[in-house]
């Protein structure tokens, strides 16, 4: 394939600039956890590691879809905002608060979280600055101005990275370092509001209520499908396993994400790009694992040299980081085709229903799986859990994007 037309449309001249500004940010995220590592050790690493699963996929149900429904909505029309807005704001009150307590309650009941001072404090507001930093981000998508949108959060990463030095030498615990990470949220959020304010029409229409709450609907469906692939390993580690497993897990997968940065910056290109335009699903196809095969390699063999450099003689691993990079591939391919078939259709019985199956696949087999290879394999088990339920995954989207398309 030439390479001249891998970035020679409009979307993927987006995914091109959008990747590299989320380089950085996988950079901030690899230095991240090795200054836990280093100054806080590995038992910490995996604490910071669970708390960001656990906030992570809390923020799906507290969020309910409705930052994804006002992107979506603002891609077709930017004088959509005034009144995606006021929807916004009055479902996701309920939906934070309702939310919040059922996960502190159902976490505290299943004795999941560490004995850590002032972990729900820290939990609830992670969750609420949370909601307001990803609000900006949803608009500045719903602009396409997806490369500015990725460089507020690379700058949330980099307000982190200073906190967590600077609680580091004044000789902070390790809670704290959970609590900043509102700070940093609350930071990047602010410096993002001027650009904004000035992208805004000042000419307003109204979207129905239903409308978009149906819209957030099958966006949470398809939030809840893609994340638990991210973090029900994480939980399902900490369960059944300890923090220190935890911690050497986050170390390999640190590195691997690399290729998964790629899977995260389709939702956030493709998915409202798709609302007004077809893609051609296999020249797509191709290009991706032109690029994706040789990266992934790459990404493989420089793992097993940069984890011990970086982190430790004492994070050493065999087989642990072929299996997280097969994972990652296979997550990439399902995230694009997923992001297809959610951008481009509408509110239907079939749309609902395979978005259904999905999250089912995502949630209940993925889990289960977790739950049996973990518990007979180890940390491998966590990678061939993924993988499986990934395979099926695609299967049924690229089904669904045919069956619809007809």
């Amino acid at each position: 394939m030439d390479p001249k037309k891998l970035f020679s449309g409009v979307t993927s001249r987006y995914l091109a600039k959008t990747y590299f500004v989320y380089g950085f940010i996988s950079l901030a995220i690899l230095l991240i956890k090795i200054l836990i590592a280093r100054l806080y050790g590995q038992e910490n690493l995996g604490v910071y590691t669970y708390f960001f699963g656990l906030v992570s996929l809390a923020f799906l149900f507290t969020s309910f879809g409705l930052p994804e429904a006002l992107t979506q909505t603002l891609a077709k029309d930017k004088r959509y905002l005034k009144s995606g807005l006021k929807h916004f704001l009055v479902f996701i009150i309920p939906f934070t608060f309702v939310f919040i307590v059922i996960f502190i309650l159902v976490t505290n009941y299943l004795n999941l979280n560490p004995e850590i001072r002032l972990f729900n404090l820290a939990f609830i507001l992670y969750i609420v600055c949370y909601s307001l930093f990803y609000l900006t981000y949803s608009i500045l998508r719903g602009y396409k101005q997806f490369v500015i949108g990725s460089f507020f959060s690379l700058c949330e990463r980099i307000f982190f990275i200073i906190f967590l030095i600077l609680l580091f030498f004044i000789s902070s615990s390790f809670t704290w370092v959970l609590i900043v990470m509102s700070l940093a949220l609350l930071l990047a959020s602010f410096i993002s509001l001027p650009r904004i304010i000035k992208k805004s029409d000042k000419e307003q229409i109204i979207i129905p209520k239903k409308t978009f709450f149906s819209i957030a609907i099958a966006l949470f469906l398809t939030q809840i499908s893609f994340y638990s692939l991210r973090y029900i390993d994480i939980l399902t580690i900490q369960y059944l396993l300890n923090l220190m497993d935890l911690g050497l897990y986050s170390a390999y997968a640190s590195v691997t994400n690399i290729i998964r940065l790629i899977a995260y910056v389709f939702p956030v290109v493709v998915l409202p790009m798709a609302v007004t335009s077809k893609f051609k699903l296999r020249l797509a196809f191709k290009k991706i694992l032109f690029l994706l095969v040789p990266f992934s390699v790459i990404v493989l063999i420089l793992t097993y040299f940069v984890v011990p450099l970086f982190y430790g003689v004492e994070y050493k691993t065999t087989c642990l980081p072929i299996y997280l990079v097969i994972s990652s591939f296979l997550l990439v391919l399902y995230s694009y085709f997923n992001s297809v078939f959610v951008g481009e259709n509408k509110f239907s019985k079939f749309y609902i229903n395979l978005l259904v199956i999905d999250v089912c696949l995502s949630l209940i087999l993925n889990t289960i799986l977790n739950l049996y290879f973990i518990s007979k394999l180890g940390l491998i088990g966590a990678p061939i859990a993924t993988s499986i339920v990934i395979i099926l995954k695609i299967i049924l989207n690229i089904y669904g994007i045919k069956r619809l398309r007809k």
